[in-house]
């Protein structure tokens, strides 16, 4: 057995350089064709300081109050708040609906006024109402193509 001499071994080096290059590589390329989700925003249009619109211009007959009391649950009033024309509570996500009642009135606002053209709506969230109900109270404004509407501290009306 004096043929096989096991003292010559060799030992054997893998160089990690390019590997780690190529990681890098992967890396960089993963980080510039990946498309991040943008944010969705709706814009909010307010009024510059000088174009606060009085109160009296709205005819009363055209105007509607939303009261968010929380768990998808809205009081309304139409008219002013110290004399209303008509009271009631809708919800958000069931039955007699906040969409059905808007359009009902934006229909009497047409059949009165000839024109929705004043149709405003004053959107008061309470300090239970949620940040989802909020933003889907706002949604139903831009579904039901409402141009005017107001949110409204609802602490400062009481």
């Amino acid at each position: 057995m004096a043929a096989i001499d096991t003292n010559d071994k060799r030992t054997v080096r893998v160089d990690f350089t390019p590997l780690v290059d190529l990681g890098f590589l992967l890396i960089t390329f993963f980080i510039f064709t990946t498309q991040l989700s943008k944010p969705r925003a709706f814009g909010l249009h307010v009024p510059d300081d000088g174009e606060l619109v009085d109160p009296s211009q709205t005819p009363e007959s055209a105007t509607i109050t939303l009261q968010m009391k929380g768990n998808g649950v809205v009081d309304y009033f139409e008219g002013f708040e110290s004399r209303p024309i008509q009271k009631g509570t809708l919800t958000l996500y069931n039955q007699n609906t906040l969409r059905d009642h808007l359009l009902n009135k934006r229909k009497r606002i047409i059949d009165q006024l000839h024109s929705d053209s004043n149709y405003t709506v004053l959107i008061a969230p309470g300090p239970d109402a949620s940040y989802k109900e909020m933003i889907d109270v706002m949604d139903e404004m831009r579904i039901l193509d409402i141009r005017k509407y107001v949110l409204v501290d609802a602490t400062a009306q009481k």
